[in-house]
């Protein structure tokens, strides 16, 4: 079995290297005195039409069908059963930034249901070839 936690390393390298030419492509969060990254408008202008391409790529199968669930300052997931992914914005936002954030503060790979780890991992594998393509569809470098 891959190691999840370099796999998921990877993704988050990709993710930073993501925000940076986010930022650099002036997608940058209004009103704010640091720079952010905006994935509200770089989803935005992916469109309708990479969505449609991630579904018949069928590369984010569970990212889109049972995507990942949030974590509550009571500590429980929300919301407790999940629904399908339904547009771009939500694979960015709810799919992708979701996976990236959980795995940075500590809530991946941490046991959970039988099962979880490999949830885990594809979730993470195919949150990273979802960034992947949107690099590739949105024409952002890492350089």
């Amino acid at each position: 079995m891959e190691n999840p936690y370099e796999t998921a390393k990877a993704f988050a390298l990709d993710f930073g290297r993501t925000e940076y030419a986010l930022k650099r492509s002036d997608y940058l969060r209004k009103n704010k005195d640091v720079a952010e990254a905006d994935w509200d408008s770089f989803a935005g202008d992916l469109g309708t039409d990479f969505f449609a391409h991630i579904v018949k790529k069928e590369i984010a199968k569970t990212l889109i069908g049972d995507p990942p669930r949030r974590l509550m300052a009571d500590m429980t997931w929300s919301p407790e059963k999940t629904a399908p992914l339904t547009n771009v914005h939500e694979l960015i936002i709810q799919g992708v930034c979701r996976v990236r954030n959980s795995f940075l503060h500590g809530e991946k790979f941490t046991g959970g249901p039988e099962g979880q780890w490999d949830r885990d991992l594809t979730l993470v594998k195919e949150a990273h070839a979802v960034l992947t393509e949107a690099m590739a569809f949105g024409h952002l470098t890492h350089d």
